[in-house]
C-alpha cells in the first residue's frame, strides 16, 4: 500500500475514533439529563416511604406527636405516593371534610419530599397571602427542623452585598430548587416563575379572579408549562358553595375515587355515607351519646366509632369514573371518616343536633363534616306571602307569647333620612320586628334632628328592653357616622358591608377607623341575605305555639312598602369578561332596599354580640348558638 494510502486510512480511524468518542460522551450526557428530566425512571423513593423515615411529628402542633405513621391515617397514603417522583400522576385534586390529617400527611409529607428528595422550583398558594406564609412559618419551618432538613436551606445565591438569606416566611431555597408562598390575588406574582410543583390549598377561598389578570388557577398552571411532562399539581379544598366551587369542578375532571370500608360482621366494602350514621335524644332532645352508631349497608349490622381502628386499615380507593385528562386523579373524603382520637362519630351528631335548624350552621356542617358543596338559593321570597303573616300585635308592643332575650337596631343612611329597624331577638333567632321608623333630616350633619332622635332611639328601651347593640350603615356620609359613634364607648358601631368576606367564611370583621376612636363592623352582607331570606321562606306552623328557628314576626301595621324594600334584591350569576362567573345581588327596578339593609344590620349585630360574649369567656372560638341564647336566658332573668 502506498504511503499516502496509509496516511489517508490513519487519518480516518482517527476521525472515526473521535467520531464514536463523541457519540459515546453525547449519549452518557443524554441519559444524566433524562435522570434529570424524567426522575421516576430512576428514583424509586416514594413519598410514603420517606414520610415514615423522617418526619417527626412536633409536640402541640399535632395530635399523635412523634415518629410519623400511616397507621393512623392509612386512606393518605395513596394519595402521598402520587407526588412521588415514580408515579406518572402529574394531577391530583381532593374535595374533603376537615379534621382527617391532610395537612401532615400530604402538604407537609411533599414539601419535605421535594426539598429533599425531588428538588425543584415550588409553588405554594393558599386562601391568602397571610394564610400561605402562616402556614410555611408556623408549619413547614418545624416540619424542615424535625425532619432534620434545616441544612439544606440557604440562599442559592453567592453576590457580594446580598441581604437574601434565602429563609423566610415567603420563600425557602434549597440546592436544586425553591418553595415559593403566595395568596391567589397576585396575579403578577403567580406569572413570575417556571415552577416544577404547584401546590394549591383551600382553592375554595380563591377569588374568582385577580384583578384583571384573570384566574388565579389558570395563571399558575401556565407556570409549569416548562415541566409539563414530570411537573405535579395538587388541587385541595374543603368545599364551600355549589354554584362558584372551584374543587368540585376539578374533582369531577378526576377519577372520582372513594374510600371503601369493610364491614367487621359481613365484610362488604362500602362508603361511609352520613344517612347511615343513626343516633338516638332523650326526653330533654339531648343526644345519647351510646346510641350514635354506623348502619351496615348490607348486613345492618352496627358499627361504633371506635370500630375505625379495625376498617380504615383495610379500606381502599376505588375510582368511579374515567378521568378527563390522562395523569388526573380525584379524592373525596368526609370528616366521617376521622380517625380515632380526632373527630369522634358522636360529636358529629352533636353538631348535627345544634344546628340542623340553623341555615347558616347547616352550611358549615355540610362544607366541613360532609365535605360537600353547599346549594345556595338566593331567590328573594314573594312579599305577598309575607304580608298575610302579619300579626295582632301593634308596633312598640309584642305579642303575649313572645319570649325575646335581646333587642337590636340597624340603621341605613340615606341623604335625607336614616331609617331603623328595633328588632327584638328569641332563642334560635325567631325574631319580633319592634318599629320600623323614618328619621327625616340633613345626615351631613351630625347635629340635625335625625341623629337626634337616633340618639333618643338608643337609649330608650323598646317592648321593654334596651338596646343591646346597635350597627349604624357608614356608607354615605361616613365621616358624620364615625362621628356619630366615637361618642358611644360599647355597643354602637359604624357598619360596612362587604360580600368579599364570604372567602374567610365569617359573618363579619372588625377593623379599626383610622382618626377616629371607634372600631367599624365589616359585614358579610351576602352571608346575611341569603339566612335572612332563608327565614322569610318559612310559612307560619301549623302548631302556632311551636315556631321554627328563625321565624319572622311583623306587626299587623306595617304596609306594603316595607315588605317590598325587604325582599328587594335577587341573588343572580354574573359572568365576568374571562368567562368565570360570581354572585351578585341585584336590586330590582324601581324597588329600594333600605328595609332589607336595616333588617340585615340587626341581624349582624347579633354576630358581633356573640363574639363579645365568647371574648367576655375567653372562649378560644366563638361560643355556640344554643350556649349563647343559654347565656342571654340567664342575663334576663
Amino acid at each position: 500500500m502506498p504511503l499516502s494510502d496509509l496516511r489517508v486510512k490513519t487519518v480516518a480511524e482517527e476521525i472515526n475514533h473521535i467520531i464514536r468518542r463523541e457519540r459515546r460522551r453525547m449519549k452518557k450526557q443524554i441519559n444524566e439529563a433524562i435522570k434529570i428530566m424524567i426522575p421516576h425512571q430512576v428514583n424509586r423513593l416514594s413519598v410514603s416511604d420517606w414520610a415514615e423515615k423522617k418526619r417527626i411529628l412536633p409536640q402541640g402542633l399535632s395530635p399523635m406527636p412523634g415518629p410519623f405513621t400511616w397507621k393512623v391515617t392509612p386512606y393518605l397514603r395513596e394519595i402521598a405516593d402520587c407526588f412521588s417522583e415514580n408515579s406518572p400522576i402529574q394531577k391530583t385534586a381532593i374535595m374533603k371534610g376537615t379534621q382527617l390529617g391532610f395537612t401532615v400527611g400530604i402538604g407537609e409529607n411533599w414539601m419535605g419530599y421535594v426539598i429533599d428528595v425531588a428538588p425543584g422550583p415550588m409553588m405554594f398558594v393558599s386562601g391568602d397571602k397571610e394564610m400561605a406564609q402562616d402556614a410555611v412559618e408556623v408549619r413547614v419551618d418545624r416540619m424542615i427542623e424535625s425532619a432534620g432538613l434545616a441544612d439544606k436551606i440557604f440562599s442559592q445565591t453567592d453576590k457580594p452585598h446580598s441581604k437574601k438569606t434565602g429563609d423566610t416566611k415567603r420563600k425557602k431555597e434549597f440546592p436544586g430548587g425553591f418553595l415559593l408562598a403566595l395568596g391567589p390575588n397576585v396575579g403578577a406574582k403567580l406569572r413570575q416563575f417556571s415552577v416544577r410543583y404547584l401546590f394549591y390549598d383551600e382553592v375554595d377561598a380563591y377569588p374568582q379572579e385577580t384583578g384583571t389578570e384573570g384566574d388565579p388557577l389558570k395563571l399558575g398552571e401556565r407556570r409549569t408549562d416548562a415541566f409539563e411532562r414530570i411537573r405535579k399539581i395538587l388541587y385541595i379544598s374543603t368545599p364551600l358553595v355549589e354554584q362558584t366551587s372551584r374543587i368540585k369542578p376539578l374533582f369531577e375532571r378526576g377519577d372520582q375515587r372513594y374510600y371503601y370500608v369493610p364491614c367487621r360482621h359481613c365484610h362488604h366494602k362500602q362508603v361511609i355515607k352520613w344517612d347511615r350514621l343513626k343516633y338516638e335524644k332523650d326526653e330533654f332532645g339531648r343526644l345519647i351519646w351510646n346510641s350514635v352508631h354506623y348502619e351496615c349497608e348490607r348486613c345492618y349490622g352496627h358499627w361504633k366509632n371506635e370500630d375505625k381502628a379495625y376498617f380504615l386499615p383495610r379500606g381502599e380507593w376505588r375510582p368511579t369514573a374515567e378521568p378527563m385528562e390522562p395523569g388526573f386523579r380525584s379524592y373525596h373524603l368526609s370528616a366521617l371518616y376521622s380517625p380515632v382520637g380526632m373527630r369522634s362519630w358522636e360529636s358529629i351528631c352533636q353538631e348535627w343536633i345544634q344546628v340542623k335548624e340553623d341555615p347558616v350552621m347547616l352550611r358549615v356542617f355540610v362544607n366541613t363534616v360532609l365535605g360537600e358543596t353547599w346549594v345556595e338559593r338566593g331567590e328573594a321570597p314573594r312579599y305577598e306571602r309575607i304580608m298575610l303573616r302579619r300579626e295582632q300585635y301593634q308596633v312598640g308592643i309584642l305579642p303575649e307569647k313572645a319570649k325575646p332575650l335581646l333587642l337590636t337596631i340597624g340603621a341605613d343612611v340615606q341623604k335625607d333620612r336614616i331609617e331603623v329597624e328595633i328588632v327584638a331577638w328569641g332563642k334560635d333567632k325567631e325574631s319580633w320586628s319592634v318599629d320600623y321608623r323614618v328619621l327625616s333630616g340633613d345626615t351631613a350633619h351630625v347635629d340635625d334632628p335625625c341623629w337626634q332622635k337616633l340618639r333618643e332611639l338608643i337609649t330608650a328601651k323598646h317592648a321593654g328592653l334596651p338596646p343591646a347593640m346597635v350597627l349604624i350603615d357608614a356608607g354615605y356620609n361616613t365621616p358624620t357616622v364615625y362621628a356619630f359613634c366615637e361618642v358611644y364607648l360599647r355597643g354602637v358601631f359604624p357598619v360596612m358591608g362587604d360580600s368579599a368576606i364570604s372567602r374567610h367564611q365569617k359573618a363579619f370583621l372588625l377593623r379599626d377607623v383610622q382618626g377616629y376612636q371607634t372600631t367599624r363592623v365589616d359585614l358579610n352582607t351576602d352571608f346575611l341575605k341569603l339566612e335572612l331570606y332563608g327565614y322569610l321562606a318559612k310559612g307560619m306552623p301549623e302548631d302556632a305555639e311551636t315556631y321554627p328557628g328563625g321565624y319572622c314576626h311583623f306587626p299587623q301595621e306595617y304596609g306594603e312598602k316595607y315588605f317590598r324594600q325587604l325582599t328587594a334584591e335577587e341573588r343572580m350569576k354574573k359572568t365576568t369578561s374571562t368567562g368565570t362567573f360570581r354572585y351578585v345581588w341585584h336590586l330590582a327596578s324601581g324597588r329600594r332596599n333600605e328595609a332589607l339593609d336595616a333588617r340585615v344590620y340587626a341581624m349582624g349585630a347579633l354576630y358581633v354580640l356573640r363574639q363579645f360574649a365568647s371574648e367576655d369567656l375567653e372562649l378560644e372560638e366563638e361560643m355556640a348558638w344554643s350556649e349563647f341564647w343559654n347565656r342571654c336566658e340567664k342575663i334576663l332573668k
